[in-house]
């Protein structure tokens, strides 16, 4: 093992014990499951070939689409405060969701620089021992490739966030585009809405950073800043992306559960996603306290989403959740039948 990443683990540990007593100071966890029904004799209920039901003439901007948040945080370090979902890429997907939040950073290697997934400064690993491998990017999207083979008339959108201060983006665009020329029939890299048909059996990439390397191939574009603010602010927040299409995003982090159950249902009642405009609208948050806890926040959240009746046939853009379930996911996609 090199010095550097035995002393990257020596802190882990280190930031684990300090940030462990800072729970046991000021948050409480709350454990208890929520039972959900939901109507298992929809011809659209297996989570593994939803979109299989849909025309191919829909733009992806029209289905309501399950996302998850933080997607390959199952196994990340200060798991307490940074895990945002307990089940793998692949249970994800199976489960019915369809918009993965990956987060990049740049570890060096043996074999060179590669492209790790992470929730800020924490890197996520393979499995829940701290020594465990690092989960890689190429890796991540391996499992991805696999489900589309297995089910082709399914699509999933991809966005990328750079959390690295060490590296440029530029840097790190470079080792994107590496993994997306090599399996370039996978990707749709344009940044135009596509229709379903364009894309079954592949990845919509979609980016949150500027294309520096001057590469074009950043596909859709999702910048937006950091919507960081405890006190309620109005919403949504739009963006235009370019001329062909806009952009929404709500995405208050630092919300306590009934605001940003609030949020959540502005952007539900108020959604303009259609062929010309693309709604991402998280319900995630760390809360409003001192130290973030997303699966004691997520249960309540869940569960109030649960509760809300969705009306089918209506396009209510990409809902994103931590700790999402396979009902929950029907819940949500339910709506496009």
């Amino acid at each position: 093992m090199d010095k550097g990443r035995l002393f990257r683990i020596i802190c882990g540990v280190m930031i684990a014990i300090i940030v462990g007593i800072l729970v046991i100071l000021f948050v409480s966890d709350d454990n208890t499951e929520a039972e959900f029904s939901v109507d298992m004799s929809k011809d659209y209920s297996d989570t593994a070939n939803w979109m299989e039901k849909l025309s191919d003439d829909v733009y992806i901007s029209q289905i309501t689409i399950p996302g998850a948040h933080n997607s390959a945080s199952q196994n990340v370090v200060l798991g307490y405060v940074m895990r945002c979902q307990d089940t793998t890429i692949a249970q994800q997907l199976e489960n019915g969701y369809r918009y993965l939040d990956f987060r990049v950073a740049i570890e060096e290697t043996e074999d060179g620089d590669k492209l790790k997934l992470v929730h800020n400064f924490a890197s996520c690993h393979t499995d829940g021992n701290l020594f465990s491998d690092f989960l890689y990017f190429d890796d991540a999207v391996a499992d991805v490739y696999k489900f589309l083979q297995e089910h082709t008339n399914e699509t999933v959108i991809i966005n990328i966030k750079i959390e690295d201060e060490d590296y440029s983006t530029a840097d790190i665009q470079k080792l994107l585009l590496a993994q997306v020329k090599a399996n370039k029939d996978y990707w749709y890299t344009e940044n135009e809405i596509p229709t379903l048909g364009e894309v079954r059996g592949r990845i919509v990439l979609a980016t949150r950073f500027n294309d520096e390397a001057a590469a074009d191939i950043t596909g859709l574009n999702m910048i937006w800043d950091e919507q960081d603010n405890r006190v309620p602010a109005d919403i949504p927040y739009e963006l235009y992306v370019n001329s062909d299409y806009r952009f929404w995003v709500q995405d208050r982090y630092k919300y306590s559960v009934e605001d940003k159950y609030e949020a959540v249902i502005d952007g539900l009642e108020n959604c303009e996603a259609d062929e010309t405009t693309i709604f991402l609208n998280f319900a995630s948050t760390a809360g409003d306290g001192k130290v973030g806890h997303p699966k004691g926040y997520s249960k309540a959240l869940n569960t109030l989403l649960m509760e809300y009746e969705l009306k089918s046939e209506t396009s209510y853009g990409v809902i994103i959740v931590d700790f999402g379930t396979a009902d929950l996911a029907r819940h949500i996609y339910y709506s496009n039948f």
